[in-house]
């Protein structure tokens, strides 16, 4: 599993326009009629940092804020699931330990709002034995310009433990981390695909310079 979570994959046109456009209508109605998941109303956050404020984790995190949609309708989930699902032969190529999608949540990005490089971990906090081997993110809406997803490799130690496995604190809150090299691999997507990585690679997204990016984020589990 801990081969899978250091990989990336894709799945062109995951979503079919019809899809596209029962999410986009529903992702618009839900947004519409409610502001805790702005960045402003927010009382959570999808990331955490030991022993630090929520005001701190979205400093770290999406410095210039970002929607985080986190309370999904099961219709949304449901066709996120089945459209996995359809592909999800495909997707296990990549991915062999991967079993299904969960944990799904959608976030929007405007002009200027990013989200920082930072590692996932395959730790499953609900299910501590059935790991997150990848995330996956399917593009709802394509900005205008910016925003591109990109992943970040390193030679050498520092991102490792003793293990082998990803060092805790591999985000901008660790010193360690915003001083060593990485080279950083950018993604083109356009509406409907999906782009997976694993739970181990560091990643973020470049900041939207016109329009909006919303994505669905999930992850698949063993």
């Amino acid at each position: 599993m801990l081969h899978d979570s250091l990989k990336v994959g894709s799945a062109e046109n995951l979503l079919s326009p019809d899809e596209i456009d029962c999410l986009t209508s529903r992702i618009a109605e839900g947004l519409g009629t409610d502001a805790r998941f702005a960045l402003s109303q927010r009382q959570r956050s999808v990331h955490s940092l030991a022993g630090e404020s929520l005001a701190r984790v979205k400093e770290v995190y999406e410095p210039h804020g970002r929607v985080e949609y986190d309370e999904l309708p099961a219709e949304v989930t449901g066709v996120l699931d089945n459209a996995v699902a359809r592909r999800l032969d495909e997707l296990r190529r990549i991915f062999p330990s991967a079993r299904r999608s969960m944990d799904w949540l959608y976030v929007e990005y405007g002009a200027g709002q990013y989200v920082t490089p930072h590692v996932d971990y395959p730790f499953n906090e609900i299910a501590p034995d059935r790991p997150k081997v990848a995330a996956i993110g399917i593009v709802l809406h394509e900005p205008e310009g910016g925003g591109q997803f990109f992943v970040e490799t390193g030679g050498g130690d520092a991102l490792w433990d003793d293990e082998g496995k990803i060092r805790t604190g591999a985000n901008d809150h660790s010193t360690w981390f915003t001083r060593m090299r990485r080279t950083r691999w950018h993604v083109t997507s356009h509406s409907g695909d999906a782009v997976c990585w694993g739970t181990q690679l560091v990643h973020g997204t470049e900041p939207v310079t016109a329009g909006r990016s919303g994505k669905f984020i999930g992850f698949l589990g063993t």
